[in-house]
């Protein structure tokens, strides 16, 4: 009784180191895609795709005056890359989803998707 006891113990405890690891390794995983998301070289990125959409973007005449990174929507894209929202004209219904991607061994925008009001906007 005593030998299964110390069995079952021990294995709830290497359960419970795993898992602590995973959330460990999460957190580390997260702290890397903000510090890239917040690198110089990202902002270049967010601002050129930016003007991809509006050539005037990031001027008075730009339909696309401001920007914000959504710290909070950054995340591990599962096919590679990281997932981050762009916020326009600090209106929650006017955003870009851009993910960045370093498939060629440098960061570069790997798409993007603009939300349904940013896009009407933009077609004018």
């Amino acid at each position: 009784m005593k030998k299964r006891l110390w069995i079952i113990g021990i294995v709830m405890l290497v359960i419970g180191g795993i898992g602590v690891k995973h959330h460990i390794d999460q957190v580390k995983l997260h702290d890397e895609m903000i510090k890239i998301v917040k690198s110089d070289k990202a902002k270049k990125l967010f601002e050129e795709d930016l003007r991809t959409l509006d050539t005037k973007a990031l001027t008075p005449q730009g339909i696309i005056k401001t920007y914000t990174i959504d710290y909070n929507s950054v995340k591990h894209n599962p096919m590679g890359g990281i997932m981050v929202v762009l916020k326009i004209n600090n209106d929650p219904q006017l955003y870009v989803n851009v993910d960045l991607d370093k498939d060629t061994g440098q960061l570069e925008v790997g798409g993007d998707a603009i939300s349904v009001k940013l896009d009407k906007r933009l077609e004018k």
